[in-house]
């Protein structure tokens, strides 16, 4: 019964800001700071989702230490990332956070490169 209730308000919610929304998705006329924060985290969204997928690829090149190596670095560059990327007031700086995910993304990028061609180098992992 609650979950209809609510179902229902979000559902509101969402039309209500459907039309905002939908000019928002036009990131280079942006109209003012929310539309920016909103293109800035859709771009981050796609960065993430590239991480993602290039940690995976590289995955299938390592064996599994090298694949234990690499998620423990994985984890650090996290930590570190999101240590970095916060604001004085404990908020998110999202732009921040996406031009790391693009300097890892390129990192991850270029050991794939490496793997395909002279094998994957263990050190290399560590960072």
């Amino acid at each position: 019964m609650k979950r209809g209730k609510y179902f229902g308000k979000l559902c509101f919610i969402a039309l209500a800001f459907s039309p905002a929304l939908a000019f928002a998705d036009n990131c280079e006329n942006a109209r003012n700071g929310f539309d920016d924060i909103y293109c800035v985290n859709k771009v981050y969204a796609s960065a993430d989702n590239d991480l993602n997928k290039n940690y995976q690829a590289l995955r299938k090149y390592l064996t599994s230490t090298q694949k234990s190596i690499l998620k423990s670095a994985q984890i650090n560059w996290i930590h570190e990332r999101d240590e970095q990327c916060m604001t004085s007031d404990s908020s998110v700086d999202v732009q921040c956070r996406l031009e790391k995910t693009q300097e890892r993304n390129h990192w991850l990028i270029e050991r794939i490169r490496e793997c395909k061609t002279v094998g994957c180098k263990t050190d290399e992992l560590r960072n």
